[in-house]
């Protein structure tokens, strides 16, 4: 999951990323994560058990994950709160936040938990009041992080397939976490080359595909979004003007019976959700 860091905390930042990337080769970036530093700490952590014991903490990761405040972590939870089901089976997600040391805070009724955790759990609440279930499945999420929104997902629900798709680093990662944990769902880690055109009963997004160049997105869309039965994507405008990305009305005007919800808790003022798909 990816959000807009505050000044300070990029300032603090930038100079830890610039000295690791002298040692890269240089080339050009594909999505704002694929700035060549966050793909080499995802390799580097799923080759090394030292580094995978803390890569949720690293600078450099924390540059586009696990950078979430402990406030919106209390917004989020407030909004779970409001899901009785979901808030009874809270220790079950907790069990995300046992790799890669997370930074956890106390939270009045959940305990020690990590703010990420608690949007994972978020967005597992909204797609549970947009789709009802998620059992039987075949589910494609683009952008995966290390993992945590599927195996949230897939600790509440029983979905039959769910396909992977991220960097090849990324993916490495995310495949390193989640055999720590039972996983009802079949996984299926993919690259965007390597992706098949299929008919998904839900595709999910939060922000990766909104942060991709236009050229890309449109392998998306032909591959999978205009595909889909139902869809999920959290929507955000920070992309370099290079890469022309398709901005939220050009998104409503290409996807299927769009409805578009606020962002809670809001990280930008201007993003928001894009959902397809409620009444199928």
């Amino acid at each position: 999951m990816k959000y807009v860091l505050g000044k300070v905390w990029r300032e603090i930042l930038r100079p830890i990323r610039r000295q690791y990337i002298k040692s890269i080769p240089q080339r050009i970036d594909t999505s704002i994560s694929d700035n060549q530093a966050y793909p080499q700490i995802c390799l580097d952590a799923s080759n090394d058990y030292r580094l995978f014991n803390t890569f949720r903490r690293n600078p450099i990761y924390n540059t586009i994950l696990e950078h979430m405040s402990r406030s919106h972590g209390k917004e989020c939870l407030d909004l779970i709160s409001k899901d009785q089901d979901i808030l009874e089976a809270l220790d079950t997600f907790k069990a995300n936040d046992e790799y890669g040391n997370p930074i956890m805070y106390e939270y009045s009724g959940a305990g020690m938990i990590s703010p990420s955790t608690l949007r994972y759990i978020k967005v597992l609440a909204d797609l549970k009041k947009h789709f009802r279930t998620l059992d039987n499945f075949s589910i494609c999420e683009i952008g995966i992080g290390y993992g945590g929104q599927c195996r949230i997902i897939n600790a509440y629900y029983k979905p039959s397939l769910y396909c992977l798709v991220d960097l090849r680093q990324v993916l490495t990662l995310a495949s390193r976490f989640l055999d720590k944990y039972t996983i009802p769902a079949v996984l299926n880690y993919t690259t965007m080359n390597e992706l098949g055109r299929h008919n998904y009963d839900l595709v999910l997004s939060n922000y990766a595909f909104t942060e991709l160049p236009r050229s890309i997105q449109e392998v998306y869309l032909e591959k999978v979004l205009l595909r889909s039965k139902r869809g999920y994507i959290t929507y955000n405008a920070i992309t370099p003007v290079e890469f022309n990305s398709y901005t939220r009305n050009e998104l409503l005007e290409i996807l299927p019976d769009p409805r578009v919800y606020e962002e809670e808790p809001l990280t930008d003022p201007n993003n928001c959700i894009i959902a397809w798909g409620e009444n199928v």
